[in-house]
């Protein structure tokens, strides 16, 4: 997946994805084209973060369909 994919899918912006690759929290692999992500680490990472959000009372989880795959 491209960067642009991945903050689509995520739901978050280009530049949070680059914070997240940076803080070592989504892993990635440099190439001559640019920055890719495997889609089963960017999976892992959302499930990962939903599960925090529901765990945290502060944050409202919106009910309904998923994101585009």
């Amino acid at each position: 997946m491209a960067r642009t994919d991945v903050a689509e899918f995520l739901g978050v912006s280009r530049q949070y994805v680059d914070k997240l690759v940076k803080e070592g929290k989504l892993p990635s692999q440099e190439t001559s084209a640019g920055t890719i992500f495997m889609e089963s680490d960017v999976v892992a990472y959302r499930k990962e973060r939903l599960q925090k959000a529901k765990s945290d009372t502060r944050i409202k989880v919106k009910r309904g369909k998923s994101p585009k795959a």
